[in-house]
């Protein structure tokens, strides 16, 4: 739900801001947490970044995934970015109930 919301499954998307690939990953990550040549429109290479950074802000947050969608597109205080993903979540690709906190 995630990638739908950040890239519609376009592994060469590209935000107004410079966020690349399937899960919209800034390129300042790179220095973060992987290497210059890195490069993120490799759907392997933007999928093993963007669940680092989702597990690193999951930490963050205790586990709480409101939370941590939040801070992965940078709205932090915020609900609508977490709630389009749930939204998508529940639409596209569960079919049971939901309890996130």
């Amino acid at each position: 739900a995630l990638i739908e919301v950040e890239s519609y499954f376009d592994r060469y998307a590209v935000s107004r801001v410079g966020a690349q690939g399937l899960m919209q990953v800034m390129p300042f990550w790179k220095k973060e947490i992987g290497r210059p040549e890195d490069n993120l429109t490799q759907p392997d290479t933007n999928l093993r970044y963007g669940c680092h950074i989702l597990k690193f802000y999951l930490d963050k947050e205790k586990g709480n995934l409101h939370r941590a969608l939040a801070r992965y597109n940078g709205s932090l205080g915020k609900h609508w970015y977490p709630e389009r993903v749930f939204t998508r979540w529940r639409k596209h690709w569960y079919n049971g109930e939901l309890s996130f906190n």
